[in-house]
């Protein structure tokens, strides 16, 4: 199925106007929360410039299938970064 990526907010819109293939909903979710995280990762979506911003996925008709916040997805990417890096009393013993 054939999936559009829009950027949205409150007062715009970016339109994806080509779409991606994608074998389900699954793969198309998959494709949003990692395109924002690849935003954040290269400072495109510094948070204070991107906040109330969210990616949203279209069908072919134009139907939203769902959206991805961009302060959820980067605060998730904070807390994932933190617990990786969290020492624990066991790890010393080990």
């Amino acid at each position: 199925m054939r999936c559009y990526f829009n950027l949205v907010s409150s007062q715009r819109t970016i339109t994806d106007e080509e779409g991606l293939e994608v074998a389900d909903m699954e793969e198309a979710h998959t494709f949003a929360r990692e395109a924002v995280r690849q935003m954040a990762q290269d400072g495109v979506a510094e948070i204070a410039h991107w906040r109330g911003w969210q990616m949203e996925a279209r069908d072919a008709s134009g139907a939203v299938l769902f959206t991805v916040g961009f302060e959820a997805s980067l605060v998730e990417d904070q807390a994932t970064e933190a617990s990786a890096n969290e020492t624990h009393a066991y790890d010393k013993a080990a």
